[in-house]
């Protein structure tokens, strides 16, 4: 950019300037006293502090945050495991199995599997289940 492109663009800037100062100047002029009077007040009143303007409104952030507080106690008291009393000292831990209970039978295991033939007959009628052995 020249000094002279420089020098328009200046130019033109201070001819706009002048122009909005102007209209601004003869709209000032337009306003009523009472108007004036109003804005004045309202001016004023803007720039006082905003303790002066609204009642305090921090008891609702301390409402509010003591609640989501009390709340995430609550869930994090539920979401805890369960816990297990611990034995005494004087107590001898003993492993046994409850009474009337049995050991582990493997053949009873597959009994079970045998007496309810419903998973066999589903697996039979799906044929993806079983993929086909043949090239």
């Amino acid at each position: 950019m020249t000094s002279r492109e420089h020098d328009t663009i200046t130019t033109n800037d201070e001819r706009f300037d002048n122009a909005m100062r102007e209209l601004h100047a003869q709209a000032v002029s337009q306003v009523s006293s009472a108007t004036r009077a109003r804005l004045r007040v309202a001016r004023h009143a803007a720039a006082r502090p905003t303790a002066e303007r609204e009642p305090r409104r921090g008891f609702h952030w301390v409402l509010g945050s003591g609640l989501a507080a009390v709340f995430a106690i609550a869930i994090g008291l539920q979401l805890r495991p369960a816990q297990t009393p611990t034995p005494s000292a004087s107590t001898p831990m003993v492993a046994s199995a409850p009474t009337g209970a049995s050991p582990f039978d493997a053949d009873t295991a597959i009994a079970a599997l045998d007496e309810n033939p419903d998973l066999y007959l589903w697996l039979a009628s799906n044929d993806d289940a079983v993929p086909s052995l043949e090239p």
